[in-house]
């Protein structure tokens, strides 16, 4: 079984920085009650180093800090504020503390901006080092200060960006969660609009055509209620198929079901092209387009012809796929122009919905309305040359003039 790499979580993470950085505070406590054996000593050194690692905690803090951002829109108050603290034990009590002003490099490497920061940061050691050589310690003791100074600034930098990188990545992996549950949902959509608008569509015709049948042709209401009840197991099979993320059409198998619901339905089909050697993801899509089409054509028309046509289009080294789904159930007002005839067959968002099933693979669709036919036309990129390529022809606009007359369209 392959183990899943585990992520430090952010309540961790600051526990980490939190415990590093108090023990940081007592190593301060302990430094300055060497210097000063008096209770009030004590309880001062104690305040001032619990002032120190409370303010370090919230400049090192990632929802803190925005906190904080907000209320000093101009300048650090609060980092001020631990600069005042961190050099009160030398006017106090005569001596400093590596830690606190440690605390204080730290801070202004998480506050401010890198070169003012870094500046500042040198800035805090040098200081260092001459109040420890201003207030009688040797070389040694002073290059001690220093060294604990910038050593504790450098790692409360690194426990802060520890914390700010844990807290990021984990913020990224519960949108990218998201994004997942986002994208399942609307592939589970799309799949479950793809089948059952097209089979209850299909089962709804034949049923009513077979229930128009009984007593006058029981044969031919039987073979439409076999044929309904094919489409019911079929769509079964694929809710299974959607559930796991496994399905996918064939246009061919698809071509040939819409064959017989358009017969059932009474319109007219006729196809041409070779719709069996397809690059699968290409015919899926494909054949996604032409269900949603001849669904829609059931829906919103009254088509007596329908026509599929699948061609190969070569514009130099580009090779794309046309397929062309054409009927002539345009009347009325959707006669008027290709927008209003797809807005008369598809409703509004099917002409979306089919569009963006195209941009998947790269493609483009487009609609036209000529002498009472509504044409879809789908061209997609011919991922794979096929076996046996469909009928290619050279690039140019497509007309549909032709489909309106003429004894060609019967089957």
């Amino acid at each position: 079984m392959r183990r899943s790499t585990a992520v430090m979580p952010p309540k961790y993470a600051m526990t980490l920085m939190s415990v590093i950085l108090a023990g940081f505070a007592v190593i301060g406590v302990a430094n300055l009650i060497k210097v000063s054996h008096t209770p009030e000593g004590l309880t001062l050194a104690s305040a001032v180093v619990s002032c120190c690692y409370v303010l370090q905690m919230a400049h090192c803090s990632p929802s803190a800090r925005r906190r904080l951002q907000v209320v000093n829109r101009r300048f650090p108050w609060t980092l001020a504020l631990q600069a005042l603290l961190s050099l009160s034990p030398v006017f106090f009590l005569g001596h400093q503390s590596g830690a606190l002003a440690g605390f204080l490099a730290g801070a202004c490497t998480v506050l401010l901006r890198a070169k003012l920061a870094y500046a500042l940061f040198g800035v805090i050691n040098v200081a260092v080092l001459l109040t420890a050589l201003g207030t009688g310690d040797d070389l040694f003791t002073a290059a001690f200060m220093v060294l604990s100074c910038a050593s504790i600034g450098l790692i409360t930098t690194a426990l802060s960006r520890l914390v700010d990188l844990v807290t990021e990545l984990h913020r990224r992996r519960e949108e990218s969660a998201w994004v997942a549950v986002s994208r399942e949902r609307v592939r589970f959509t799309q799949d479950l609009h793809d089948l059952f608008s097209y089979s209850l569509s299909a089962i709804t015709l034949k049923t009513e055509l077979a229930n128009r049948l009984i007593g006058k042709d029981d044969a031919q209401a039987r073979q439409e209620l076999s044929e309904s009840l094919a489409i019911t197991r079929a769509a079964l099979a694929d809710v299974r198929t959607v559930v796991h993320g496994r399905r996918s059409l064939r246009l061919l198998d698809e071509v040939e079901l819409s064959k017989r619901v358009l017969d059932s339905a009474g319109i007219e089909m006729t196809t041409e092209g070779d719709f069996r050697h397809i690059e699968p993801r290409v015919g899926h899509v494909l054949a996604v387009v032409l269900r949603e089409a001849v669904t829609n054509m059931l829906r919103h028309s009254r088509a007596a012809r329908c026509r599929i046509t699948l061609a190969t289009r070569c514009d130099g080294q580009l090779r794309q796929l046309e397929l062309t789904v054409a009927n002539d159930g345009v009347s009325g007002p959707a006669a008027d122009g290709p927008h209003a005839a797809a807005e008369s067959q598809h409703g509004g968002s099917g002409l979306e919905h089919m569009a963006a099933r195209a941009g998947q693979v790269g493609g483009s669709l487009r609609t036209e309305s000529v002498d009472g036919w509504f044409v879809l036309i789908v061209r997609v990129p011919a991922l794979r040359p096929p076996a046996a390529p469909p009928v290619t022809v050279a690039t140019s606009p497509t007309t549909f003039e032709h489909l309106s007359s003429g004894p060609e369209h019967g089957r």
